[in-house]
């Protein structure tokens, strides 16, 4: 029965130009970050690209520092400030900030304030250097003083800020520096199976649907095993489908970069991408964490969108429903009233792609005493949904007209 099942998936033109264009991307994309990638030169006084550029970044931070010490940052501020510059003019990004690279970017982070949009540049000309760039004690500082802020929509429990700070508290300091661009480039590959979900859309949509468009349910369900059997190798071709078709896009592209460039940067902390985040991970791990949300989601999307197949009857309600889910959220604005509409809202699939926020935004679900965090709610979520639509399959399918 799996055979016919996979037959169906293939043989429709559809599916098949949907599975060459998500691929298609991949390698678009993966194309586009390699060959973009540019860096400033001091010595060329010029920009380079491509590979080039990766392996000139790597120079750069490897001559920079190995360890963000309060000594090396104190020595870089001090540095900073000596030019006596407005940091946000062009005379600043020339002189100071461009031949810095990213380690300026970092340090001005961590002394911007946490619901600031944009980067205060002349944060660094502020900072009082008596006693040190104090760059650890700004950053927790920075996060105590974001959960103690009065928010309109409900502020922080006293369980939520203990939870966070204690989290904040055991993040292994100093941070080690690097590299981050071929890093960066792996998880801009992975976070592109958010596409691929539109593809698992098209080709699961008419999986139980196509069977009553035309007319064949009416036979099947007469069958010895139309029942049971048809209706789990349906589940099963579809469940191995989702979990192939992602996994070999993504992992092909990430491939691609690894031959390339090597895997440089994987074990460098998060903290990179912004001090605040309390986690103790590497960018490597953000990846493979990122590679899993596409999969437990992508699957989550499969099971619900077979349900809707099953009960709906229709390709087309089901396709609709399953892009609707994917892009309206995205035009759903933040309450500045409601706290529980906001955290709902987070929990949508356009919202938990991004790895890399969720890990700094501080967002968290208390039950009692207990406060899950924004990455464990995401997983319970999504695994309690694609639980529940695999439990309602078949009774949608054998349902009685």
């Amino acid at each position: 029965m799996m055979w016919f099942e996979w037959k169906k998936i293939f043989e429709r033109r559809l599916n098949v130009a949907a599975m060459l264009l998500g691929y298609l991307l991949i390698g678009v994309c993966v194309f586009n970050y390699i060959t973009q990638e540019s860096i400033y030169d001091e010595k060329t006084d010029s920009y380079i690209a491509g590979i080039a550029a990766y392996r000139l970044d790597q120079e750069r931070t490897a001559k920079q520092t190995d360890v963000i010490s309060e000594e090396y940052m104190t020595q870089l501020i001090s540095e900073i400030q000596s030019y006596h510059m407005n940091l946000e003019s062009d005379d600043a990004y020339s002189e100071v900030i461009r031949p810095l690279g990213d380690v300026f970017y970092f340090a001005v982070k961590n002394y911007t304030d946490m619901r600031a949009d944009i980067m205060d540049r002349n944060a660094l000309n502020a900072v009082d250097l008596t006693g040190g760039a104090r760059f650890y004690e700004q950053r927790m500082k920075k996060i105590t003083d974001y959960l103690n802020m009065d928010f309109s929509y409900g502020n922080y429990k006293e369980s939520e800020k203990a939870y966070w700070i204690r989290k904040a508290e055991d993040t292994i300091t100093p941070f080690r520096w690097g590299s981050m661009s071929v890093m960066n480039s792996v998880l801009y590959t992975v976070e592109i199976g958010f596409y691929l979900w539109f593809v698992i859309i098209i080709c699961t949509s008419s999986v139980f649907s196509s069977e009553y468009e035309s007319g064949a349910a009416l036979l099947l369900l007469t069958t010895k095993y139309g029942k049971d059997r048809l209706i789990w190798s349906k589940i099963a071709v579809t469940v191995l489908f989702t979990v192939g078709y992602l996994s070999v896009g993504i992992l092909a592209g990430v491939g691609v970069i690894g031959l390339l460039l090597g895997f440089t940067g994987a074990a460098l902390p998060v903290q990179l991408w912004n001090s605040v985040i309390p986690y103790n991970l590497s960018v490597g791990q953000v990846c493979l964490g990122t590679f899993a949300i596409v999969l437990l989601i992508g699957l989550a999307f499969a099971l619900v969108l077979l349900c809707c197949s099953a009960r709906l009857r229709s390709s087309l309600a089901t396709l609709v429903i399953g892009v609707t889910i994917l892009i309206a959220p995205a035009f759903f604005p933040m309450s500045k009233e409601s706290g529980l509409w906001n955290h709902i809202n987070y929990l949508f699939p356009v919202r938990v792609m991004d790895f890399k926020k969720m890990l700094g935004s501080f967002v968290s679900y208390p039950v009692g005493d207990c406060v899950i965090s924004y990455v464990g709610m995401m997983v319970i979520v999504y695994a309690v949904i694609g639980s529940a639509a695999l439990l309602l399959i078949r009774k949608g399918f054998v349902k009685a007209k």
